[in-house]
């Protein structure tokens, strides 16, 4: 058997679990990595008698799998126990606040804040949370204004750079959990600290990748990769030194994703932003406050926006009667704070610390300074375009996989990272069938090539049928859904569509991407969370259908279990939508097709093969109206990977109708779908593509929408019928500029005609010029003034 071989870009901790997993499995691995150091944002090190983190870092998971992983292989370096943390706040910096919320703490607020913030809460709209543009508007719907001016303003300006009326609700915690007590920052959780320090785990890993037979090259980044064809062929060093890869080969990213899109020519301009640490050692046993172990500080006043005290998460992180403050320090690159010397940093934030009455100068010893330039993706407005992008033309280099805060551009904490790793080496190692073979049958139908949907024929010949998919785009509220519907009308759109599922059947809570959000304070969602959010209830449902017919659109949607299909029978849906991902689901699709009413099948992720076997089991239940949308099934999808000559390919597989469904930003791609002959577009439909929720960003609005169906209604005039002819509008056009034989002077009758007696001009009524030839030599029959025309019966 052929040894595998993966080359890891980053030693960090995504590179470091990768790697070490894929050498279990049997792979052969090298990790590099451009610092003369391993262990990346988690890493440890000394500095005089101290042990120093990045920052704080809390090992903390709810996955019971996970725990099993940590304390089996970490188990003797975790220090576990409870930790606290509080906001500060006030001109002088001594008013603390219990963090995470809870109603214990807000009853010991001042009676006027208190009353305010509780009668706030009772008067919570859950439709302003749907409505949301802002990150500001989002949070305030979560916990009201005075609580998001308290805690959800400053901060994150701070953190981030941005007011957040600049931030797009999508970066706003999914929700906030208020406790009833005033609890541990991870209550409820597994949580543990490196006992000494973060990097004592990535230490073991790090010996345990070099055991397996690894190799790890620190101080020796890549600087560049030769390419072509899709394939990487060396990665580049300095010095002239280069690796040759094989096609067979993998190369797993850790990097930040601008690095490795500028390495392969591709442009990309998404940023981060980045953390500089301050570190402040002092002759006293402790800094913060007894029973805190690190504070939140808002002031724009500032520099810092975080203190810990490591000391304080474990006694062997430095000496008896000493100890070392962590201040962080957001920035971007190029900012006031980036341009400061170590030294005006650490004199700077000395300055502050003992402003703030935590410390003395005379107790101070030394300071030091860490700067980690790629932290927190910045997540712009335009920035899920940028990154579509950049994610597809990586996508053409079938050998790499980023992975990674930085590689996906996607902040996460180590509980995800590891989850991602484990997951990646499955993908890589193949423990997983990609899906189960379908048995196949006989079928007893012909598929129709023009399928009827509510008396609309949708096919070749016919108009393109336009249809709004609505999707979770009405953000779990019944309103949005009607107005949704009446925009969807306005707009002229031939259908409009939404999701009907029980969030418990169509995802699970317990794997893969459900484990990676974070849930330390409810702030993000896994999947399973945000499909419990946005579920419809069946008397939304039944609204919805009432309202759609009674303003003349045709209603459908997209089940994703038996039980939705029984419900949407109950409402005399007329046909179905299959998503993508459920083109194998072969129980599904027999349950729908039995319906036998029309099914409109999306194709993503699938192959042609793939395609065949569900369109034999539709079949075999006696469904012979199918439509197939071809479907690229990335968030937004790019341009480049559209492939919009796989229409006619299906179509020509299979002859039945064939569409788009189309993830692009904009309408571009689906007015060229149209031009190639797509019998069907489904676009995302949004109100704002601001609003917070998955679908907005790639979501046409109302005057986009109205734009498409404009497109649609034309299409079959402006592609005609394909023979070449004179139209008739052009009979005028013939008429005044087309060219003909004019006398170039008076010609007389009886005179022979010769090539200085012709001109050719304008506007036509005289013989064409292609007769000149005949023309000349003839006799005039008559004669012809200067500046007329030519015609047959002058010669």
């Amino acid at each position: 058997m052929i040894q595998r071989r993966a080359y890891v870009l980053g030693a960090g901790v995504s590179g470091l679990v990768t790697g070490w997993k894929l050498l279990e499995r049997g792979w052969k691995v090298e990790i590099i990595e451009r610092e003369s150091f391993y262990g990346g944002m988690a890493r440890t090190w000394r500095w005089k008698e101290f042990l120093l983190d990045v920052g704080p870092h809390i090992y903390h998971t709810t996955d019971s799998s996970l725990v099993e992983f940590w304390e089996r292989e970490f188990g003797d370096l975790f220090v576990k126990g409870e930790f606290w943390c509080k906001n500060v706040k006030g001109p002088n910096l001594d008013q603390y606040y219990d963090y995470p919320l809870s109603y214990e703490s807000i009853s010991t607020y001042a009676t006027d804040s208190r009353q305010r913030i509780f009668f706030e809460l009772q008067q919570l709209n859950p439709e302003e949370k749907a409505r949301a543009r802002t990150y500001k508007e989002y949070v305030t719907a979560l916990v009201g204004p005075t609580l998001q001016k308290l805690f959800f303003e400053d901060y994150p300006r701070k953190v981030w750079g941005l007011r957040t009326d600049e931030m797009t609700a999508s970066w706003a915690p999914k929700r906030i959990e208020f406790r009833q007590k005033i609890t541990p920052f991870y209550h409820g959780q597994w949580n543990a600290v490196g006992r000494y320090g973060t990097g004592c785990v990535y230490d073991r890993i790090y010996k345990k990748v070099l055991d397996l037979g690894g190799t790890v090259r620190l101080g020796q980044g890549v600087r560049g990769l030769e390419y072509g064809g899709g394939t990487i062929t060396k990665l580049l060093f300095e010095g002239n030194e280069y690796i040759t890869l094989e096609p067979r080969d993998v190369v797993i990213s850790t990097i930040p994703i601008s690095l490795l899109c500028r390495m392969l020519g591709i442009p990309c301009t998404l940023t981060f932003r980045g953390v500089t640490s301050v570190y402040l050692a002092f002759n006293r046993e402790h800094v913060l406050p007894e029973g805190v172990h690190w504070l939140y500080y808002d002031s724009p006043e500032l520099l810092f926006h975080r203190l810990s005290e490591q000391k304080k998460f474990s006694v062997d992180c430095a000496a008896p009667g000493k100890t070392c403050l962590t201040a962080e320090v957001a920035y971007s690159r190029g900012d006031q704070i980036d341009k400061m010397s170590p030294e005006q940093l650490i004199q700077t934030v000395l300055d502050q610390v003992c402003g703030a009455g935590l410390a003395r100068r005379a107790e101070f010893i030394d300071g030091t300074v860490n700067r980690q330039q790629a932290v927190y993706p910045l997540l712009h407005k335009d920035y899920q375009h940028e990154l579509a992008q950049a994610q597809s033309r990586l996508g053409e280099f079938k050998q790499i996989y980023s992975i990674g805060t930085t590689g996906e551009f996607n902040y996460a904490d180590s509980q995800i990272l590891f989850l991602k790793a484990f997951d990646l080496v499955d993908v890589l190692s193949d423990q997983y069938s990609e899906f189960s073979q379908v048995r196949r049958r006989q079928h007893v139908v012909t598929l129709n090539t023009v399928v009827a949907l509510n008396g609309k024929l949708v096919g070749d010949g016919q108009r393109p049928y336009i249809i709004a998919e609505a999707g979770l785009n009405h953000n779990g509220s019944r309103e949005l859904a009607l107005k949704l519907i009446e925009q969807a009308v306005e707009a002229g759109c031939d259908a409009i569509k939404f999701q009907t599922y029980q969030s418990s059947a169509r995802i699970s809570g317990k794997v893969k991407k459900v484990r990676y959000a974070e849930t330390t304070l409810g702030e993000q969602e896994t999947l399973l969370e945000m499909f419990q959010r946005l579920e419809l209830t069946d008397d939304d449902h039944k609204r919805l259908f009432e309202y759609a017919r009674e303003r003349g659109i045709d209603i459908f949607s997209t089940p994703f279990d038996s039980e939705s299909v029984d419900l949407l029978e109950s409402l005399g849906v007329h046909f179905y939508k299959i998503a993508s991902f459920d083109l194998v689901n072969v129980p599904l699709l027999r349950y729908v097709a039995a319906t036998k009413k029309p099914m409109i099948v999306s194709t993503g992720m699938s192959t042609l093969g793939q395609v065949e076997e569900a369109l034999e089991v539709i079949r075999a239940e006696g469904n012979s109206n199918v439509i197939l949308l071809h479907c690229v099934s990335a968030y937004p999808a790019a341009p480049e990977d559209m492939n919009l000559r796989a229409i006619q390919t299906l179509k020509s597989a299979f002859r039945v109708p064939v569409g788009l469904s189309d993830h692009t930003l904009g309408i571009m791609i689906s007015q060229i779908a149209l031009a190639v002959g797509a019998n069907a577009v489904e676009r995302h439909f949004t109100l704002d593509r601001v609003m917070e929720g998955p679908d907005h960003i790639l979501s046409s609005d109302a005057t986009e929408m109205r734009s498409l169906v404009r497109c649609a209604h034309l299409m079959g005039h402006i592609l005609g019928d394909g023979v070449k002819k004179i139209e008739p509008c052009e009979y005028e056009t013939i008429n005044a500029q087309r060219k003909s034989l004019y006398a170039r002077v008076d010609i007389r009758r009886g005179e022979t005609i010769t090539e200085d007696m012709v001109a050719i001009k304008g506007p036509g009524g005289g013989l064409q010029p292609r007769y000149l030839d005949i023309v000349i030599g003839r006799t005039a029959r008559r004669d012809v003034e200067a500046d007329h025309p030519v015609t047959w019966d002058d010669v």
